[in-house]
């Protein structure tokens, strides 16, 4: 082997090192920009401390794409499973803060729909199954099966896979906190629905010992006005 030879494959030997150093370096990096990017997300949709959403952060961010080739690939697949997510976040959201459920337990709807509340009670039995089948949907979505099925038809390379398998929302631990706390929420607002009808199958019930008198509702007998408190405390 002449020395001219050896020299050309040191430099190709060289040469090759450095391509391969560069490949996984820039691998490792993109792995690292896509798992921040997709936290970034899952933060402000579970981790935030303020009372609202960021809507504009949080869509404008579903919305960019910030790497590229098969990582482009998993970041668009894990944001659209993070939209959908999102998606009955919001709808649950909005269930539970209806203006007219804030409105059942009020002198105008005693007067307007009482004493037989019969499309109080409508109301209620709707959205207790809507808010139930909605859970059903969201902790089905929290399933490791349901959040791999984003991925599993891309035709990736495994490395890819095993990328989108790694990211926030599909964490054991993070998987298992959001199960609780859909359940948590849910459960407490049926707990409320129940609630509110208690205290109106017990105004139907004594139908003909209380009125409204001046906006408030005033009892014939002090041990009803007593019970009925209780169960407005209960509810609040």
């Amino acid at each position: 082997m002449n020395k001219s030879f050896k020299i050309f494959l040191n430099i190709a030997i060289i040469a090759l090192v450095g391509l391969i150093a560069f490949l996984v370096i820039r691998n490792f990096m993109t792995d690292g920009k896509v798992q921040r990017e997709i936290k970034e997300i899952y933060d402000l949709i579970y981790n935030s401390n303020e009372e609202t959403y960021d809507l504009e952060t949080i869509y404008t961010k579903l919305d960019d794409v910030v790497s590229d080739d098969g990582y482009a690939i998993v970041e668009i697949v894990a944001k659209n499973y993070l939209s959908d997510v999102f998606d009955k976040i919001l709808e649950l959201e909005d269930i539970i803060n209806d203006e007219k459920m804030n409105n059942i337990l009020t002198v105008n709807n005693y007067q307007e729909d009482g004493p037989s509340f019969s499309d109080t009670f409508g109301y209620l039995s709707e959205t207790k199954q809507k808010v139930l089948n909605l859970e059903a949907s969201m902790l089905n979505d929290l399933e490791v099966n349901t959040i791999m099925s984003y991925i599993i038809n891309e035709d990736l390379e495994e490395s890819y896979i095993d990328l989108y398998g790694s990211l926030e929302f599909a964490q054991e631990k993070n998987i298992n906190q959001n199960k609780e706390n859909v359940e948590n929420t849910v459960d407490e607002f049926v707990n409320q629905i129940e609630g509110m009808e208690k205290v109106l199958n017990f105004l139907s019930e004594h139908k003909n010992e209380w009125k409204i008198t001046d906006d408030m509702i005033v009892f014939d007998d002090t041990s009803l006005s007593n019970e009925y408190n209780d169960m407005i405390s209960s509810i609040r």
